[in-house]
């Protein structure tokens, strides 16, 4: 199995690899590992713990999401001379079990709204397909195929979801689909990699470029189509995420920091990770409940 690196995005580099399939060597996947850090609301501010490794290999561990109790941490890791599979990591008992083992590379999971499934980007063509979460279910099935390369989804109900897909190179544009009849609606010319269901909110969120070094996080309301901006993404940074109680998280080199809309002028500094051996921390994701964080950090 092989990769190639992602092209830059609207003159941002993209870090870490993507889920695209191509010709660059196995050797130059990068040695990365998943941590979890807890997370508290002190007032109006998110305290956090000290992260803790839950995939301390060699390899590339990356992706994570949590399922919709927060009980366990899907991801992708590739173990050598094989493809990437999807993994669970189960909080409580941190054990981790195979999800797939096929012939194919999957990447990108997340639980469906039903719960009881889970897509991922699977195979050189890149389609989207759907997993039972219990392996003993039933086998994957296509669940879409387009003509672009599909990079990234996110579900925002059960009949829509949004898929940010490129013809050969990205940019990405991102893409509206109605999950029973399939369509596709091109909703955005150019995004980034970071797709986000904003909680308690019908609405979605994702990076815009503004210029050749400046990018914007947005947030769509889907009921009423409002297209607004939340913030300036940091520089040279483009995965963020969102916690229950509206802050925003994104992260720079080995620092975490936080905006809460409404709230705060600008982006916060609450966290650095650099005298633990972590840098460049890529890939956030907030448990349901807003007191877990994970993030993708090399070491």
């Amino acid at each position: 199995m092989s990769f190639r690196k992602c092209p830059v995005v609207f003159g941002l580099a993209m870090l870490g690899f993507c889920s695209v399939v191509g010709e660059t060597s196995a050797q130059a996947v990068p040695d990365t590992d998943i941590f979890l850090v807890d997370l508290s609301l002190k007032g109006k501010s998110l305290k956090v713990g000290q992260p803790r490794n839950i995939t301390q290999r060699p390899g590339y561990d990356n992706q994570p999401s949590f399922t919709p109790k927060g009980k366990s941490v899907l991801f992708t890791a590739q173990h050598p001379g094989r493809q990437t599979d999807i993994f669970e990591f189960q909080l409580s008992s941190r054990k981790t079990s195979q999800l797939t083992n096929t012939p194919e590379a999957e990447y990108s999971a997340l639980v469906t709204p039903d719960g009881k499934h889970f897509t991922v980007i699977r195979g050189k063509e890149q389609h989207l397909w759907q997993f039972p979460l219990q392996p003993t279910a039933g086998a994957g099935k296509s669940l879409l195929e387009m003509k672009q390369l599909i990079g990234y989804h996110v579900w925002s109900t059960p009949e829509e979801f949004f898929v940010a897909a490129f013809p050969q190179q990205p940019p990405m544009a991102l893409y509206s689909v109605n999950a029973l009849s399939k369509a596709a609606i091109k909703v955005e010319e150019t995004v980034g990699r970071s797709l986000h269901k904003i909680p308690g909110q019908r609405a979605i969120s994702y990076l815009v470029p503004v210029s050749d070094s400046v990018a914007h996080i947005q947030k769509w309301n889907l009921k009423t189509g409002e297209k607004t901006t939340v913030i300036q993404a940091l520089p040279g940074s483009q995965d963020f995420a969102w916690s229950p109680s509206g802050h925003v998280l994104m992260a720079r080199g080995s620092k975490l920091y936080i905006y809460k809309p409404g709230t705060d002028p600008r982006w916060k500094e609450i966290a650095d990770f650099g005298a633990q051996g972590i840098r460049n921390i890529t890939r956030l994701a907030v448990s349901p409940k807003g007191n877990v964080l994970a993030f993708v950090a090399e070491k």
